[in-house]
């Protein structure tokens, strides 16, 4: 639905506060405003006389702090010629506002086409895309302890009522791991690599878009969800192996790009596949951990719990397979 300043409701039926955006906002003046579906915060594409801008309002949770930096970082990366997303300031010269205690931003839209799925070119061009991000950002200090994922799974592990054998399926990884830990290189990593953050004029990057997710973090985690997202094989919805498998020869060719402008260490080599594993056990194990602590799953909910179990037990059928692919593309 479009609203040409009218009433538009967000995803939980409140009326989203046009007027006040406007005057944060004016863009020249807003010729029309429409809600952008997916992701946990909301979005709204407004067409106004200065172009087409997008304005994101942060989940209820999201720390000011954590946004601040990361629109830091972005207006770093537009200066270091990364195509990160403009940031527009309110008319309060702010990089963001605040209204009824959300936090807004607004970015200049960017032209392009989405991702292409048939187009190998384009999956080469995330990798290349991902390199060119890790030496922009590999000056920056990024001190973190150990990836959130493995303080999760730690925590997880240790869940009363959780299965033994996935208790120790998930200390063992733990532990491996932590092993390869302290020789992980360390940058801000963008968080969200998948293939909706990315946009094309032919078989050229755009604009990299989602920074809402960026962290300090080890590197090859960027890796990590790269990999899984452009290597999912879609099949059909409904279909019982539906986002289940990764397409090796598709991880083979963005690795391999990614190698190319910057070599990963041994320890990345090595982490990656157990990375890819830790997901998958960390989404698993949260929702898990969400029902023995007396909340409701939903039918959606239990349907992701056994994907994830899907996913898994892909990894440990083609584990010797996918580990190959990794260090024939990366080690070269």
């Amino acid at each position: 639905m479009t609203s040409t300043m009218g009433v538009l409701l967000d995803r939980a039926g409140v009326e989203l506060p046009l007027s006040e955006l406007a005057n944060l906002w004016p863009l020249g003046g807003w010729n029309s405003v429409a809600p952008v579906p997916g992701g946990k915060n909301e979005h709204l594409r407004v067409a106004a006389g200065e172009g087409v801008h997008y304005l994101r309002r942060s989940y209820r949770s999201k720390p000011q702090a954590e946004l601040t930096s990361q629109l830091r970082l972005m207006r770093l990366l537009r200066d270091r010629g990364f195509p990160a997303p403009e940031v527009v300031s309110a008319s309060s010269g702010s990089n963001h506002a605040e209204l009824d205690g959300r936090l807004w931003i607004a970015t200049r839209g960017v032209e392009g086409t989405p991702f292409n799925d048939a187009s190998t070119a384009h999956v080469r061009a995330m990798g290349r895309t991902l390199a060119r991000y890790h030496q922009t950002v590999a000056d920056l200090p990024a001190a973190v302890t150990e990836p959130a994922v493995l303080v999760e799974l730690r925590t997880r592990a240790k869940d009363h009522g959780v299965d033994p054998a996935l208790r120790n399926r998930t200390a063992h990884l733990v532990a491996q791991l932590s092993e390869v830990l302290p020789h992980l290189p360390r940058v801000v990593v963008h968080g969200g690599a998948r293939r909706g953050s990315l946009v094309f004029n032919g078989s050229e990057v755009a604009g990299v878009l989602d920074f809402d997710s960026a962290h300090a973090d080890v590197r090859v985690l960027d890796l990590a969800v790269a990999v899984h997202d452009v290597g999912k094989v879609y099949t059909g919805p409904g279909e019982a192996d539906n986002k289940v498998a990764l397409d090796l020869s598709r991880v083979a060719e963005l690795l391999a790009a990614y190698n190319r402008d910057l070599q990963p260490t041994e320890a990345e080599i090595e982490a990656l596949p157990l990375l890819l594993e830790a997901k998958r056990l960390k989404r698993g194990l949260g929702r898990l951990s969400r029902s023995r602590h007396g909340e409701s799953l939903s039918d959606n909910d239990y349907m992701k719990i056994r994907l994830e179990d899907q996913r898994i037990a892909w990894l440990d059928e083609h584990r010797t397979a996918l580990a190959a692919i990794v260090r024939k593309a990366l080690a070269g």
